[in-house]
């Protein structure tokens, strides 16, 4: 399904989180003709009957005629055969699923970050892990697919606070998630913090460790895992400070994923699909394992043969041993 974004800047949103600077991110400023915007997004993106108009950028419930606008959305795109819409918000923002349902809203994407308090009010998020629980479902409840956000690295995060969001999230049923390590924008608290010292971004290591241990605990629960690290383009690049970026980033994550599965397993040769070939041994060429193509992902060591699947809830147990909200 293609995505046709039109975006809203900082919309919507009542507080500015230390990490966030939406112009900064999109370099776009809210659409002063919302069916002329769609117009062009559509044309741009190559949009057809299967694509969906997402609203991103801002906390779309948020704005206060948020329903003016989505009946506009949804007039606008009718008219050009689409008849799926997405939008982005905050988890304490969602007061009429029903409404969002009635109105083809068929995804509703949240802005979690963390399932942390202590994280979340670091990062001045001012909402509450149980907001996000009972954002969710309220929207499951109206038959709205819900994808979740989450970040690490931020203010306060660790690896075992990131993997319990994980599996908190995993625990939720979602339908979907996006997962960003936290970049230093320009003009941001967050920028502030990281010049006078205050704030560590993570490593680029650190970030493919953290986000590979968490693409286990979804790909475990069968939840789609939409987009691995924050998109940037040439534009919009030069406004990222600090922080792990890489324009590869979510291959590297899942590639990582599969180090530790070769590494663990003492594997020798690894049977897969073809497609999987660059992320099992294309980017873990050291480890000189041998490839061979199957439909199944499994590896033969000197003197065993185990499959990622098997492997995969072993290795799930050892996170969950470790992952906890403490400080």
């Amino acid at each position: 399904m293609k995505i046709i974004p039109i975006f809203f800047p900082n919309a919507g949103c009542k507080y500015r989180c230390v990490f966030c600077n939406e112009w900064m991110a999109t370099m776009k400023r809210v659409p002063l003709s919302i069916c002329e915007e769609i117009k062009k997004a559509y044309a741009f993106y190559h949009g057809d009957e299967n694509s969906e108009i997402a609203l991103y950028g801002g906390t779309f419930t948020g704005i206060k005629e948020w329903k003016e606008i989505l009946l506009r959305v949804e007039e606008c795109a009718l008219k050009i055969g689409i008849t799926r819409i997405r939008i982005s918000t905050r988890p304490d923002e969602i007061e009429d699923a029903e409404f969002l349902s009635n109105h083809h809203v068929t995804f509703v994407e949240i802005g979690a970050q963390s399932m942390c308090e202590d994280v979340l009010e670091a990062s001045k998020r001012y909402h509450s892990a149980k907001d996000v629980k009972n954002a969710i479902k309220s929207l499951t409840k109206a038959n709205v697919k819900v994808s979740v956000h989450l970040m690490t690295g931020l203010p306060k995060d660790t690896k075992s606070k990131s993997l319990f969001s994980a599996f908190e999230v995993a625990n939720l049923n979602v339908d979907a998630v996006r997962i960003h390590p936290t970049l230093v924008l320009k003009e941001t608290e967050l920028e502030r913090l990281y010049i006078q010292k205050k704030y560590v971004p993570q490593t680029l290591k650190e970030a493919l460790d953290w986000v590979s241990d968490m693409v286990a605990i979804f790909l475990d629960s069968n939840i789609t895992i939409e987009r691995l690290g924050m998109y940037q383009d040439a534009q919009t690049l030069p406004n990222v400070v600090g922080g792990p970026y890489h324009p590869a980033f979510g291959e590297l994550a899942r590639a990582a994923l599969y180090r530790k599965f070769l590494i663990s397993t003492n594997a020798l040769k690894v049977h897969a699909p073809d497609k999987l070939r660059s992320q099992i041994v294309g980017r873990n060429k050291d480890l000189k394992v041998e490839f061979k193509e199957d439909g199944k992902i499994w590896v033969e060591s000197e003197n065993a043969t185990i499959s990622f699947k098997k492997w995969l809830k072993e290795h799930i147990v050892k996170l969950k041993e470790i992952s906890k909200c403490d400080s």
